[in-house]
């Protein structure tokens, strides 16, 4: 098979194959990154006998590494020599300051280092996908296959008696994924207390937060064997079960780029990659028939772009030849904005917290939303152009258009989950994290030398636009409101963190705007 570029209308569609060619080591499928969805589809390409697989990762096992397989996960027990730190340029509207993205640096990728929360998502933004012209991707179709890939442990008697709640329909029972609860969930007086004042807030505990309808109050699963009580990572679930196949192996190394057979015209053929390997040198991976890239959206950009797909303009400056004239490579970042505020409390709190509250803009908004839907509609094309202008033309302000005409029709008429809070305890503080999840700013990620593929740049573009702000805005007013609310202010001594005397209860739009700058995140 080949790599093969075709146009249609405005669409550039990209089938990547390869053909082969004499290697020092050779393959049928050579798969860029050991990760979350990498070691899935190794997996399953594996299970036929007559295909051989290597699977590319520059991280090591860590499957006897405590600090990852603990429940009781917090993201500071993790380093560089197992998680990407990849920095970003200052961000202008967050006081010029520069922020880190963690991405997973061994077998089981990012899976190996997040915190764990299981959650899938509104019906709406999958039936999306279809809106956009992919026709057969939408929640029905892939419901099932999400199901198939489940082990939902159902939660116990105790659990359950402190919020542990769970559909049966929404979750599969034998699949390769094992789901659950933490068997020490907070002693009941949080939740039931926080439960309580989110339900005078208007928020109804949730019955499944994986049914396609997260809306409201609940606890969630996350991915953690609770029996074994260990995280339940890519690779525990996908690879450690099958990585005595003889057709399956994992290579220590980073895909540097793509390598090309001879090409002619408009057809490109991959034959392999070229990676860093663990000693430092360059060396070739052949593959017969694919290449997979699942190496993240921080290094697939960088990968395409040193092999000379992505925007030539960008190519070359790189110094590199174009292969693909693809301008959206690297594009369309689109990033959670995240700000958090801390409590004391008057007793400690036990035991994992993972309550989530899942709100929509009319959560937020209340009475202002049908205003703030007209005014933000009204914005559409001017951020479109500004958005077309800050990555120098490379997507147009038609299709960026199109794209927000959709995002605000799940935003203020389909009702979508925009933004998650949850509670972080540690004994006697709370920190009421909170994220915005479908802000308007979308950033890149782009390649920033052809000799170091482990360098991106990464511009998210934080709150370009005041909408953003907003809505960042509306979120903190409610997590404040719901820590001053009975039940769950009975909980809480003070607010610690900037404190009411900096931000409080009924704080300006200027002085929330000067704690986003001073505060705000990705997270």
């Amino acid at each position: 098979m080949k790599l093969f570029i075709s146009v249609h209308g405005s669409l550039l569609f990209i089938f990547l194959a390869v053909a082969g060619c004499v290697q020092s080591e050779t393959f049928d499928f050579v798969i860029a990154g050991a990760g979350t969805a990498g070691l899935v589809i190794a997996n399953r390409l594996s299970e036929r006998s007559d295909l051989t697989v290597a699977v590319i990762e520059p991280g090591p096992d860590v499957r006897n590494d405590p600090n990852v397989q603990t429940v009781e996960f917090v993201f500071q027990s993790f380093n560089k020599s197992i998680n990407w730190q990849y920095a970003s340029v200052p961000q202008p509207t967050l006081n010029g300051r520069s922020f880190t993205y963690r991405a997973g640096k061994a077998i089981g990728g990012t899976s190996a280092v997040n915190g764990m929360v299981y959650t899938r998502g509104d019906k709406a933004q999958y039936d999306a996908w279809e809106d956009l012209g992919n026709d057969g991707w939408n929640w029905d179709s892939v419901f099932s296959a999400y199901k198939s890939g489940e082990n939902f442990t159902a939660p116990t008697s105790a659990q359950a008696g402190k919020g542990a709640a769970y559909d049966k329909a929404a979750h599969g029972l034998s699949g390769p994924l094992t789901i659950g609860f933490p068997f020490v969930l907070s002693n009941s007086s949080f939740y039931d207390k926080a439960r309580s004042t989110w339900q005078r807030l208007g928020l109804e505990p949730i019955p499944d937060l994986n049914s396609g309808d997260g809306h409201g109050f609940t606890v969630a699963p996350q991915t953690l064997d609770r029996d074994a009580n260990v995280r339940e990572d890519s690779s525990r679930a996908y690879y450690e079960a099958v990585e005595g196949r003889k057709n399956l192996k994992i290579i220590q190394g980073a895909v540097k780029r793509i390598t090309w057979a001879n090409s002619h015209g408009r057809r490109v053929v991959a034959d392999g990659v070229e990676i860093v390997d663990s000693s430092g040198k360059l060396v070739k991976v052949g593959a017969r028939k694919e290449v997979v890239l699942s190496a993240s959206a921080y290094r697939n950009p960088l990968i395409l772009e040193a092999s000379g797909v992505g925007n030539p303009r960008i190519l070359k400056k790189l110094g590199i030849e174009t292969k693909v004239d693809l301008p959206g490579v690297g594009e369309s970042m689109q990033d959670h904005h995240s700000l958090s505020l801390t409590y004391a409390t008057a007793a400690n709190i036990d035991g994992h917290t993972p309550f989530a509250t899942m709100v929509t803009a009319h959560d937020v908004f209340g009475n202002k939303t049908s205003a703030m839907a007209a005014w933000s509609r009204a914005k559409l094309a001017q951020w479109a152009k500004m958005a077309s202008k800050s990555c120098d033309g490379a997507l147009s302000p038609k299709a960026i258009e199109t794209r927000f005409n959709l995002q605000h029709d799940l935003i203020f008429k389909k009702n979508v989950t925009i933004a998650e809070l949850f509670p972080t305890s540690a004994r006697t503080t709370v920190v009421g994290q909170f994220w915005t999840t479908m802000p308007f700013s979308w950033g890149s990620v782009h390649l920033g030398s052809s000799t170091d593929i482990n360098e991106p740049v990464i511009d998210p573009k934080l709150l370009s636009y005041d909408f953003d702000f907003n809505m960042l805005t509306a979120v903190g007013r409610l997590s404040q409101k719901a820590y001053s609310t009975a039940p769950l202010s009975d909980l809480i001594t003070s607010n610690t963190s900037p404190g009411y005397d900096k931000l409080p209860l009924d704080a300006t739009e200027a002085q929330w705007a000067t704690y986003i700058k001073k505060n705000g995140r990705a997270s």
